[in-house]
């Protein structure tokens, strides 16, 4: 098997505030000849997190939470203590995430599912081609190869391209905060799953998902080196 060096963020290593401007950091740095990066983090408040092209569309001084504008695109979504966040910078040419946009996103969802699967947690990915473009939030419908338990929708994630490099933002739900419902309109069906819904599963922590990640990836020869 051939080694692949990575280097990665635990989601203790930098403030919870200013995510999305740390991501937008270090994908502005990145070039095609340096080493991916993975991160993990999360949030100690509730917080949104907006597309750039969504933040454009939205009256943000209504907004009932603080909210960060991401790098990627996609609708809004609620970030607390239920979920846990990563990112990964690679050159699209990367033999384990490369590829096109939709062949990328796929190959990630696949390490992902491989390692909620560890978890005890029967996942499988969404055969959906597009979103709905008017749904409310992100998780309102699933998209391309997203990630779905018991057919409701457990993670999402948007990417975004530079030159010869890609960023993809996601994010892995532990729980279902009652906020998500405020992102819908009155009554609408909200589709979205934990991994913590099932009781009787032994529960997942956000060290316990973080571990999954990392060793799924390390399984195809990822090693990584902290930075």
């Amino acid at each position: 098997m051939k080694i692949m060096r990575w280097k990665m963020n635990l989601s203790s290593f930098v403030p919870t505030t200013a995510q999305m401007a740390y991501d937008e950091q270090l994908f502005e740095a990145f070039r095609e000849t340096d080493a991916p990066i993975l991160r993990f983090y999360h949030w100690d408040r509730p917080t949104l997190t907006l597309g750039k092209i969504e933040a454009k569309r939205l009256d943000l001084a209504s907004l009932a939470w603080p909210y960060e504008i991401r790098p990627t695109g996609g609708r809004a979504v609620l970030h607390g203590s239920g979920d846990l966040c990563y990112s990964l910078i690679a050159p699209v040419g990367d033999p384990l995430v490369g590829g096109s946009l939709l062949d990328s996103y796929r190959k990630i969802s696949l390490i992902l599912a491989g390692a909620l699967k560890t978890l005890g947690r029967d996942v499988a990915l969404s055969e959906t081609k597009h979103p709905a473009l008017d749904a409310p939030h992100c998780f309102a419908s699933p998209a391309h190869a997203e990630l779905l338990l018991g057919g409701k929708k457990v993670a999402g994630g948007a990417q975004a391209r530079r030159e010869k490099v890609f960023l993809q933002q996601g994010v892995i739900l532990l729980s279902v905060d009652p906020g998500w419902a405020k992102l819908a309109p009155p009554g609408a069906p909200i589709p979205i799953a934990g991994l913590n819904d099932d009781t009787s599963l032994t529960p997942v922590t956000r060290a316990s998902l973080e571990a999954a990640v990392t060793h799924a990836f390390q399984a195809f020869g990822v090693e990584f080196k902290p930075f």
